[in-house]
């Protein structure tokens, strides 16, 4: 018996999130776990299941997800699975990297932090090759209320009112490591239309970048909501810190759309040695 976990990116658009669920064609298409484990189990004839180290909702991209699997029938070499899954996966799903790992590896409750980023398109109109990865917004944004409000976040607070609406019961405490606001430029100078701002011009991405310990469901996409609130000017920055002390989950923001979410990395304690 072997245990290997597995780094995989994916283009989520297509999918119903990682999770597999009952009659997945209800919201559109299958899902990434069972498309995966699909590929798993035509290389290695055996009925395979995996675990992620989270799942992402419908539409939400990975560039750094983690998956755990065993395979019991016979041994195998790690880059022959590799190379397996990415002759046989669509291509909107690859496998970055198989290793080899602990069987007390698990790839969700093993985790100790994750990123995620969540992406604002700027510019006077949508660039087609970003709108399946971002979320366009006409509006100049203010950064700088932007970033006082996510600064509110940092620490270990009660997430609660950021989770979605009827999700599963449990803890709902959680701590947030870093979080920080940047923009990065789109380099097409023909296209340089103006100031969008004193430190930026043009086209460009707003990334919000989160670290923490962990999520809950949709709190991500509800922070960057009222995010967008606070940087159009329609909120002051400080509703963060009165969300989380009313705990009012009317107060939130809308969910912005999955599209622009990416699951960018998930660290693991030092001895399971997966620095990839």
């Amino acid at each position: 018996m072997q245990k290997f976990a597995a780094l995989i990116s994916y283009v989520g658009t297509r999918y119903c999130g990682w999770q597999k669920q009952k009659g997945s064609a209800a919201c559109g298409g299958p899902s990434v776990q069972e498309t995966f484990e699909g590929a798993l189990g035509r290389i290695t004839s055996e009925e395979v299941s995996t675990v992620g180290s989270g799942r992402t909702d419908s539409g939400v991209h990975a560039a750094g997800q983690v998956v755990h699997f065993i395979l019991k029938r016979k041994a195998w070499d790690p880059r022959i699975l590799k190379k397996g899954l990415n002759s046989l996966l669509p291509t909107d799903i690859r496998a970055l990297d198989v290793r080899p790992v602990a069987l007390e590896f698990h790839s969700q409750r093993s985790a100790v932090t994750k990123q995620y980023s969540y992406y604002f398109q700027q510019g006077p109109c949508a660039l087609p090759p970003l709108e399946p990865y971002s979320w366009w917004i006409q509006k100049r944004l203010d950064l700088q209320a932007m970033r006082q409000g996510l600064n509110h976040l940092v620490g270990e607070h009660d997430f609660k009112p950021f989770q979605s609406s009827g999700s599963k019961p449990g803890p709902t405490e959680r701590r947030i490591l870093e979080a920080e606001i940047t923009f990065e430029t789109i380099g097409f100078p023909a296209f340089q239309v103006g100031p969008l701002g004193s430190d930026r011009s043009g086209l460009g991405l707003v990334r919000v970048r989160i670290v923490g310990t962990g999520f809950l469901k949709q709190m991500v996409r509800g922070i960057a909501g009222t995010l967008l609130q606070v940087g159009e000017g329609r909120r002051d920055p400080s509703c963060f810190q009165e969300i989380l002390q009313t705990r009012d989950r009317t107060a939130v923001g809308p969910t912005a759309p999955g599209r622009a979410l990416w699951l960018e990395r998930v660290w693991y304690p030092e001895h399971f040695d997966l620095s990839w």
